[in-house]
């Protein structure tokens, strides 16, 4: 079986499409699946419409936060909650899509344990691909990594990875602290080119306005996974 996990926060624009495209999608892929959405705290009627969609499609779950746990707490949730052997966590804004699954299982049953998108054709505002390039280098500066894309909003893993899969750091990102429990537990990390389309509806859950503080948050959460990485 397959877990899509769709953290959401602001994405009654949004989740209704995202529900009916990936559904589908994953009837195509010939195994199991299920939906979980992750509502972190919206206050808008993103998890009425999520609610409404469960009653024609039974194998969606709903999960709401108490209070805004902010990105990586999504992503912790959607730890605890998947069943399946292999998980998804995909951006639920319009921006990716559960097309490019079949990419990432290939990696998967290639040998990889967490596969990481890459938005090699990226449709943002200057200002957000300036954080991009920002994240990408402190994440080779601190970590060392790799990867092209680190702040990507599609990654899939399958349960070996899962069981080492601690979330510690409250933040709005998670692909840093993904590669770095990788690393510490000698799994295997991979990326895979994805398609990625321009946000047309809702809302990003970066501040961008706030950069300087975005910059200082990053900085210190990467150095605090490098020393991780150095024990």
């Amino acid at each position: 079986m397959i877990s899509l996990v769709l953290p959401t926060f602001m994405e009654q624009g949004n989740i209704l499409y995202v529900l009916q495209r990936s559904v589908t999608l994953l009837n195509k892929l010939g195994m199991s699946w299920e939906i979980i959405v992750v509502d972190n705290y919206s206050s808008d009627s993103t998890a009425h419409i999520v609610r409404r969609f469960i009653q024609v499609q039974p194998n969606v779950r709903l999960i709401i936060h108490d209070n805004n746990q902010l990105y990586s707490g999504s992503c912790k949730t959607a730890i605890q909650e998947a069943k399946g052997a292999y998980i998804a966590i995909m951006d639920s804004d319009r921006q990716v899509t559960a097309e490019d699954i079949p990419k990432f299982l290939a990696k998967l049953k290639n040998g990889a344990n967490l596969v990481i998108g890459w938005r090699r054709k990226r449709h943002d505002p200057l200002l957000r691909l300036l954080m991009a390039w920002v994240f990408n280098k402190l994440g080779k500066v601190w970590l060392r990594c790799p990867l092209h894309d680190l702040n990507c909003g599609f990654r899939i893993f399958d349960q070996s990875f899962a069981a080492v899969a601690e979330i510690k750091y409250r933040i709005n990102m998670v692909n840093p602290e993904l590669y770095v429990r990788a690393r510490c537990a000698n799994q295997i990390v991979d990326e895979v080119e994805i398609q990625y389309f321009k946000r047309t509806m809702g809302i990003t859950s970066h501040n961008l306005l706030k950069f300087w503080d975005i910059f200082i948050d990053v900085n210190h959460y990467m150095m605090a996974l490098r020393k991780e990485l150095v024990k």
